[in-house]
């Protein structure tokens, strides 16, 4: 589970590296990036994972964080993917909570 995927740039202090292990969520973040008109750097680990990174300025840092977060964010798998036991789960949480909640208000 990737939560953070910023790093600073090795070799530039002006610029922050955003990275990407699929190539799906790459090319969105970088049609994102193209949308918007913010530059960039882009470089393919060949040697190694594969891994897809991008050098931004950090004067436009704050602008692409949300874009990267909205990047994440569009290709992020439910916590709980089955629907049925989704509101199974929800249905028992409630039911719990009303409980406890009844139990509070009777016992005073």
């Amino acid at each position: 589970m990737l939560l953070v995927n910023i790093n600073e740039h090795p070799t530039n202090q002006n610029k922050k590296v955003f990275f990407f292990k699929e190539l799906e969520q790459a090319h969105y973040f970088e049609n994102l990036l193209r949308e918007r008109k913010i530059e960039f750097e882009m470089q393919v680990d060949e040697d190694g994972d594969q891994t897809i990174y991008y050098g931004i300025n950090k004067s436009d840092f704050d602008q692409v964080k949300k874009l990267n977060y909205l990047t994440l964010g569009a290709f992020r798998k439910p916590f709980i993917p089955d629907k049925v036991l989704r509101v199974f789960v929800i249905l028992i949480s409630i039911i719990v909570l009303g409980l406890a909640f009844t139990g509070a208000w009777l016992s005073n």
